[in-house]
């Protein structure tokens, strides 16, 4: 294999394919990216057996073929050298060996067995859709953060893709917490189900860089594909069925508080210096009308903060956990959020003032 390419395009495509590797040490093969230069096109590879990355970017091929080289190994190396516009890559020169050019400059690196590098399976897709990158990284930001880390239950470590119609929703929850976040798709689709790991997401999410460009979403039982600009990733999905959240969110509300979305985050911000002091982490909101008092007091500090609001309905005190409220405010976006309460022992319901884009549910903390 011989071929040249811009040290800058492989540069930004490695940072991307390196999203694949294993953050933790298990097959050494998997360490390895693979470089595919077939007809005019450089086809950069990883994986992790759940996670792929495919990158493709234009190069002058010399001699088409394949190789495995150490990840991380070329991913900081090329970094260091991306000014470069031209670099030579050549993996004949010496057996089990790629040489490296650019410049007067050359490196030898170590190539890995090839033939041991697992093959990614041809998938048959049930379902393609197309969504705005915009619209689909939205969905991901304003739900992940209320998936479950640690939890045993697999289902919590991912959020589930609900398509019904021309709807597409997002959900996410571990337990204490509910993130629910819903975009129009432009035309209309069967119905569909799937479970996202969390990760997946946020790293598929993070390699958009278009607003308005589409991305193409293919579906079927076991996978999930994205594709565009010719670069696809491909996810394993988590089996089972994802948990009935419908009936934990409150309908009734005696309480309804709007209020200026920045200076709760504002005031949260302060807040969560001294509420993370504790273990507990948690904060009582002490709610009357036009004004919302938080407080948080812990063996080494106390603060009290103030935030003018306009509330309907009566007054209510309620203890939260801090962490959990400052991701919804801080994920929301809105200039002004409702949020509903029935009482201080059932969860409170955080929307947007002006549409039903997206809901987030607090299960309330029960003190004496």
């Amino acid at each position: 294999m011989k071929f040249i390419c811009n040290g800058t395009d492989l540069s930004d495509a490695l940072s991307k394919v390196m999203k694949a590797l294993p953050s933790k040490k298990s097959m050494p093969i998997l360490e390895g990216i693979k470089f595919s230069a077939f007809g005019d096109t450089l086809t950069i590879m990883a994986t992790d057996i759940d996670f792929v990355v495919i990158m493709k970017i234009k190069a002058d091929i010399i001699m088409e073929g394949e190789v495995l080289v150490p990840g991380r190994t070329i991913c900081e190396y090329i970094r260091k050298i991306s000014k470069e516009n031209i670099i030579e890559f050549d993996s004949q020169i010496e057996a089990d060996k790629l040489y490296i050019s650019h410049c007067d400059s050359f490196i030898y690196l170590a190539t890995m067995n090839i033939n041991e590098y697992p093959a990614i399976e041809e998938q048959k897709y049930d379902m393609e859709i197309s969504i705005k990158q915009k619209d689909f990284k939205d969905l991901v930001n304003k739900t992940i953060f209320a998936t479950s880390t640690e939890d045993i239950r697999q289902q919590l470590r991912g959020c589930l893709l609900s398509i019904k119609g021309k709807q597409i929703k997002s959900v996410g929850l571990d337990g204490y917490r509910l993130a629910i976040c819903n975009k129009e798709l432009d035309e209309e689709y069967p119905d569909k189900d799937i479970i996202v790991p969390a990760k997946s997401l946020s790293e598929i999410s993070k390699l958009f860089e278009s607003e308005d460009d589409k991305v193409k979403i293919c579906i079927n039982d076991k996978k999930l594909m994205v594709e565009f600009d010719n670069n696809k990733i491909i996810t394993s999905l988590i089996a089972g069925q994802y948990i009935r959240y419908e009936s934990t969110i409150p309908t009734n509300f005696e309480t309804e508080v709007t209020v200026d979305r920045a200076s709760l985050e504002y005031s949260m911000d302060k807040v969560d210096v001294i509420a993370k002091q504790d273990k507990n982490n948690y904060i009582k909101m002490d709610i009357k009308e036009g004004k919302m008092t938080i407080y948080c007091n812990t063996s080494y500090s106390n603060i009290k903060e103030v935030i003018n609001t306009f509330t309907k309905g009566k007054d209510v005190n309620i203890s939260l956990n801090a962490k959990y409220l400052t991701d919804c405010i801080k994920n929301s976006g809105d200039e002004y959020l409702s949020i509903k309460i029935s009482n201080s022992n059932n969860p409170i319901v955080i929307t947007p003032i002006e549409s039903n884009e997206y809901l987030y549910l607090i299960l309330p903390i029960r003190t004496r």
